[in-house]
């Protein structure tokens, strides 16, 4: 008896899997064991992603969010309590520029005092900053090299993996450790649904062509219609349960974008 239970209980969860939309755990383990590389990260310190970050932890998993130092305290966005919260729960924090300004739009002066000013206030609050995200996705040469001369180890892009609909030409995932530190690739989600079926077809389509580094941008974590960037806690509960049965499975390795790019944590020079 316990041998037909044994050989039922896959198929059992492959049917469940199925009728959910999303490939069953372990699936692909196999082409791509611990190459494949997940990267949840969350932007714009909105007051919900403490609730991302419960969500994170209660899976085991631990993602990088990407702050606006600027709007903390403020209605509707993360407090510094929040923050050291989040970070003690082995999240990465990471800076977003002061005021979510769009960088191609300012000043070289601008630019540098949102960026490292950012950064510096970080630092001060005692989080260990490593990685950065351009708001909007929006950078240039200009943009990357200041990051870098703030002392970023990487800054994020939102763009730059394959979509079946668009950029058919670009690469299933990001390099590990990334091609260009400055313009790390990551998955776009504008235009399409925010399901856990969509979010887990940019792991499947990377671990079935050579596996690599797979970094998803979440904003708003709600149900709210109006926020074409919000993804509704229902279905990123499911995309979470699922990428840790995949992590089970050894088909993936969740790490913070940070951890991933490696190296210290450098000040911010004094001439910036």
């Amino acid at each position: 008896m316990q041998t037909i239970i044994a050989r039922l209980v896959p198929a059992c969860l492959l049917a469940v899997a199925l009728v959910v939309g999303l490939p069953p755990a372990g699936a692909l383990a196999g082409t791509a064991t611990a190459k494949t590389v997940v990267v949840l990260t969350f932007d714009d310190s909105t007051a919900d992603h403490v609730t991302a970050a419960g969500m994170l932890n209660k899976r085991g998993l631990k993602g990088t969010f990407y702050v606006n130092s600027g709007r903390l305290g403020k209605r509707g966005y993360l407090t510094v309590g929040d923050l050291r919260f989040i970070a003690k729960s082995g999240h990465e924090i990471g800076g977003h520029t002061l005021d979510h300004v769009n960088l191609l739009r300012e000043t070289e002066d601008v630019r540098q005092r949102q960026i490292c000013e950012d950064r510096r206030t970080l630092l001060s609050h005692g989080f260990k900053v490593r990685s950065f995200a351009y708001p909007f996705g929006a950078f240039d040469e200009s943009s990357k090299q200041l990051a870098m001369r703030c002392g970023y180890t990487t800054a994020r892009g939102v763009t730059g993996v394959h979509r079946p609909d668009a950029c058919r030409s670009c690469p299933y995932a990001e390099t590990i450790p990334p091609a260009d530190p400055a313009a790390v690739r990551a998955t776009s989600q504008n235009g399409i649904a925010r399901t856990a079926g969509t979010l887990a077809g940019f792991v499947t389509r990377a671990q079935r062509n050579g596996g690599g580094l797979v970094v998803f941008v979440f904003h708003k974590i709600g149900n709210d219609a109006r926020d074409p960037y919000a993804t509704s806690p229902r279905e990123l509960a499911r995309f979470l349960d699922w990428i840790a049965r995949q992590r089970k499975a050894r088909g993936v390795v969740v790490k913070p974008l940070g951890d991933v790019a490696g190296g210290r944590t450098w000040p911010v020079p004094d001439d910036m």
